[in-house]
């Protein structure tokens, strides 16, 4: 109780500013999401591109580290991904067909249902963030630094985000298509688990906001584990 405490009084002391952009950043995402019709595997798929696009810039910030190790990042990260979209695509199934059909297949039928506007959405999203990014970093003092605290520590927030969604997809994300259900809503599954996930990586998002800027210039100065 007394780490919950304050890590809420941490974020309570967070600058406006900070929660502004975090939140203009997902309402961005969130819009999008529901406007081009982006089913949530898909949307998952996107934020796993998302994390490779930006694994793979990060290499120029770091030359020093040669190209292998650079690759074998890369590699890791793919493998990881990957791992949790499984059961993303599975916990998916399993929220949108409940105990009838095979969660697995359900949740492979919606990489299927990726419209043209959707994916146009999906590749001027990532492009924008990744030219912005770029461009941020690259026009600070100390370009390492910035790239840290505005991709670096987002992807963090997502990849941890993609893989809370087990689990609130089951606990959360189930129990309330039923509610809804029962008392005639006609939500789909793709979109409450689409706006359950960018809730979730918000609140995280937020949540690495709070980290001490001694910290954050440890991690630009070496961010890879080993």
């Amino acid at each position: 109780m007394a780490k919950l405490a304050e890590l809420l009084a941490e974020l309570r002391a967070l600058p406006s500013r900070t929660i502004a952009n975090v939140a203009a950043g997902h309402v961005v995402l969130l819009a999008g999401t529901l406007w081009s019709d982006l089913h949530y595997v898909a949307l998952q798929v996107l934020l796993a591109v998302e994390l490779l696009v930006f694994n793979l810039a990060t290499t120029m910030f770091y030359p020093q580290r040669g190209l292998r190790k650079h690759a074998w990042d890369l590699l890791k990260m793919t493998g990881g991904l990957a791992f949790v979209l499984f059961f993303l695509i599975v916990t998916y199934g399993v929220v949108a067909e409940g105990d009838s059909g095979n969660a697995l297949m359900a949740g492979i039928s919606g990489l299927g249902q990726i419209t043209g506007v959707a994916a146009t959405w999906t590749f001027f999203y990532i492009a924008v963030r990744l030219g912005l990014a770029l461009w941020q970093a690259h026009a600070a003092p100390d370009p390492r630094r910035v790239w840290t605290q505005n991709v670096l520590s987002e992807n963090a927030a997502t990849f941890i985000a993609m893989f809370f969604m087990v689990f609130v997809a089951i606990f959360i994300g189930a129990p309330l298509m039923i509610g809804m259900t029962l008392i005639g809503l006609d939500v789909s599954a793709g979109a409450l688990l689409a706006a359950l996930m960018v809730a979730v990586r918000f609140c995280l998002a937020l949540v690495v906001a709070t980290m001490p800027a001694q910290e954050m210039q440890a991690i630009a100065a070496e961010p890879y584990l080993d």
